[in-house]
């Protein structure tokens, strides 16, 4: 298979270099350079679009949008007073990307055709010093079906700034199809979410979240995980798919409602229990992903911005899951209002920058559903491939709203898990979720 469109890389553009990485970007530089060959910290999903779609004039938006982001054109080099990011020059503006389009009609199945090209570009880790840092895939796998392929480092970008990198791009081919310009760009400037970055870190508001999180941490020992050992992330990752019944899942959410809270806090409240049960330990901590914007400029830039943060649990023997979920409703909103401070800072404040001990066990992420941009009227439906490292167990939840309930991914780690592990405790964690949406919340909860 070969690319129908391609340019040459883009190049430095002179008198715009050395520009500072933002905060949430200095913890990836760092933790990419652990391990510089790795394609771990690559964020990565596709688009599949129904309907109608000129891949000339899609090229053409796609073109166009990324002209007018300007944190995704950089490439970021070592220098003596530490890493810095470079414009790279793109002429036409938008234009000299890499960007891979087939057609897959001649093809047995199409579809898995497509799925190995982009698990094998999944595979390949960027070059930061020379860029771009990102890769586009347009392929059609049907009379009116398409796969834009989207992968990024994290260091440009993250979940929120790539939806808003979508929407755009949608925005700009729905205007130029209807024979129109798309009007003035929505994005800001990477240089207004440094500065915005750089306000909060000077703040006063930057000092309350400190002291907040040395609070809430006082003391902390180390968290329990499943695996009950560290390593590193591995390159890739293990993925075990299931979904929730639609019977569970309506009393999933009945029994948050119930709760006057929603479904993932349940869902939440569940892995916690279990975390708690089969490692017989009563504290527990989590990791929450956290998109970290509040400011107008960190809404408005599609670059990486997100954060994690730990969310603290007790867990005992005459807990009600009516009491756990009211400590994970709690502490997901005093962690939204703290959600700033890096995670990266917490672990310097508790004086463990270096050592490889986690702060956290198992992330859960929630992935929130929307009906995705539209193509001039063509629907795009995301579908996720990867969200970053994979340090111990990442948990992701999902409701497309298709009416198949639940989904929820249990990523491992390899260099931890065994698949029929990661199997095991995916298939006796959903097993405790049918059964906590059948019990009684204000009675103790249930043994495993």
């Amino acid at each position: 298979m070969t690319a129908v469109q391609a340019a040459a890389p883009p190049v430095p553009r002179p008198g715009v270099r050395g520009i500072p990485l933002t905060a949430a970007q200095t913890g990836i530089w760092h933790a990419q350079a652990l391990d510089p060959a790795s394609p771990a910290h690559h964020i990565a999903h596709y688009l599949e679009i129904q309907g109608p779609l000129d891949p000339v004039l899609f090229a053409e938006a796609l073109h166009r949008t990324i002209g007018e982001a300007d944190a995704l054109r950089v490439r970021i080099e070592d220098t003596p007073d530490g890493p810095r990011q470079s414009a790279l020059e793109i002429e036409p503006p938008g234009h000299g990307f890499p960007l891979h389009a087939a057609t897959l009609l001649d093809q047995g199945d199409p579809d898995a055709v497509a799925d190995a090209w982009m698990r094998d570009d999944l595979a390949r880790p960027f070059d930061l010093a020379t860029g771009p840092l990102f890769r586009h895939a347009l392929f059609q796998v049907g009379e009116r079906r398409w796969l834009w392929y989207q992968r990024d480092h994290h260091l440009i970008l993250d979940a929120f700034g790539s939806t808003l990198l979508a929407d755009r791009a949608a925005e700009v081919y729905t205007a130029l199809a209807a024979g129109r310009e798309a009007g003035a760009s929505p994005f800001g400037r990477l240089a207004d979410l440094r500065a915005e970055d750089t306000a909060y870190r000077a703040s006063e508001a930057y000092d309350i979240d400190r002291s907040h999180w040395s609070d809430t941490f006082a003391g902390h020992p180390a968290p329990p995980t499943l695996a009950g050992r560290t390593a590193r992330p591995s390159h890739t990752f293990l993925r075990r798919t299931a979904r929730v019944g639609t019977g569970v899942t309506a009393r999933i959410q009945a029994l948050a409602g119930a709760l006057h809270t929603t479904w993932p806090e349940v869902v939440i409240a569940t892995q916690a229990w279990y975390v708690a049960r089969a490692t017989h330990t009563t504290e527990v901590v989590l990791g929450l992903p956290m998109t970290a914007r509040t400011g107008p400029a960190a809404l408005r830039v599609p670059a990486t911005a997100g954060n994690l943060l730990p969310l603290r649990l007790t867990v005992t023997p005459r807990t009600t899951f009516a009491e756990l979920t009211l400590q994970v409703v709690l502490g997901i909103r005093a962690a939204r209002r703290h959600q700033r401070y890096r995670y990266e800072d917490i672990r310097r404040d508790l004086g463990r920058p270096g050592e490889p001990r986690p702060l956290v066990g198992p992330l859960v992420n929630v992935i929130p559903y929307d009906h995705g941009p539209e193509f001039a009227g063509a629907p795009g439906d995301a579908h996720h491939l990867a969200t970053g490292p994979v340090e111990d167990l990442t948990v992701n939840l999902y409701d497309r709203g298709d009416g198949a309930g639940l989904r929820i991914d249990y990523d491992g780690n390899p260099a931890l898990y065994e698949d029929r592990e990661l199997a095991s405790h995916q298939a006796r964690f959903l097993d405790l979720l049918g059964r906590i949406a059948d019990t009684d919340p204000h009675t103790p909860l249930p043994r495993p």
